[in-house]
Order: C-alpha cells, then structure tokens, then sequence
C-alpha cells in the first residue's frame, strides 16, 4: 500500500512539473456577489510558545473594509481543530453584528469538507456540529474553500494575533498591518 501511495503521489506531482497554465497561478481573493457580504477566516499556531492566533476579516461586496478582529488564545491544538473554533468564533461574532448574507471562506480543506457532510462522533465532529448551529442561527451563509494566496488578510490576521500586540478589533478602518495586503487584493 505504501508503495501504491508512492508511486501515485510521485505520479500526480509530475503532473504539476512545467506547467504555466492557470491551474498553478496564485488565486486571488474575489469579491462577494451584490448584497452579500464576505468573511474571510484563519488560524496560525505557534507550537514553541503553545499559543494560536485567530483571525477574520469582513468586506463588502465592493472589498471595502468593514472590521476585522483577531484573537490570541493560550494553547495549541491540531490545525483541523483551530482552524474550526475560528470559523465558529468569527460567526459568533458576526451574529452578534446582526449581519448576513455572508461567504465564510477558509483555506481548510478538512474543515470546509467537514461543514458540509453529517455528522461525526469525535471531538473535531462536535466542534464542526457547533459551527453548523451557529451558522443555522444567522441568515445566508455559504462556505467555501479557497487556497492560501486568496485568504491572506485573514492569515495577516491570525499571525499578529500570536503576539499579544497583534490582538485586537477594528472597525471600518484596518490596522495598519493589513492595509497592504488588503489593497493588493482589490488588484487585478
């Protein structure tokens, strides 16, 4: 079997070797469709000094800044699981603003697969069930996966939070950390 899983990872990674197409091009974040409103989330760990970082960033559908919050929190748990209790923490925060018709888009895969199957009895399955609550409980929300190179406001986000500087929310102006990253995902 380990051979088997080799030889098709050496095979799909080939695949990939020169090529210049789109498949391989860095995607860019997009805007929301009208009226919709888009919440970018992510967490970073740091292992040494067992800490994570949350962070979200919300736009509009014309990509213009509406808050962004990030929170440093004390421990490290594995990716999948962090990467949950952001998603989760950044609805709660955004059900209390009483918005909706929101996107929620993250880079991870196990977690955005994880929201749209059923359930699953583990502590990772409890944490997407919650997530699935929260997300009942406010109108319009869709999920999507998206790669890295289109979230990098809100991993801007969660990697300041790590510091306890970095923490923090804002509201219709950025922090100064973000503003580059921000205007260069308005570019085409």
């Amino acid at each position: 079997m380990a051979l088997s899983f080799l030889k098709n990872w050496r095979g799909a990674n080939m695949l990939n070797v020169g090529r210049t197409d789109d498949a391989n091009a860095l995607c860019r974040w997009k805007l929301p469709s009208l009226g919709r409103v888009k919440l970018n989330t992510d967490a970073a760990l740091d292992v040494e000094n067992n800490v994570m970082g949350l962070g979200w960033v919300l736009r509009d559908d014309g990509g213009r800044f509406l808050a962004a919050k990030g929170l440093r929190v004390e421990g490290t748990y594995e990716v999948k699981v962090a990467e949950a209790i952001c998603v989760r923490e950044a609805l709660s925060w955004l059900k209390g603003t009483g918005m909706g018709d929101v996107d929620v888009e993250m880079d991870s895969q196990l977690v955005y697969y994880a929201l749209r199957s059923s359930s699953f009895n583990s502590a990772f399955g409890f944490i997407v069930d919650d997530v699935k609550e929260v997300a009942s409980t406010i109108d319009g929300v869709h999920f999507y996966f998206v790669k890295r190179s289109a979230n990098r406001a809100a991993h801007t986000v969660a990697r300041e939070a790590v510091s306890v500087s970095g923490c923090g929310e804002w509201f219709d102006s950025p922090p100064l950390y973000l503003v580059g990253c921000l205007a260069a995902d308005l570019m085409n």
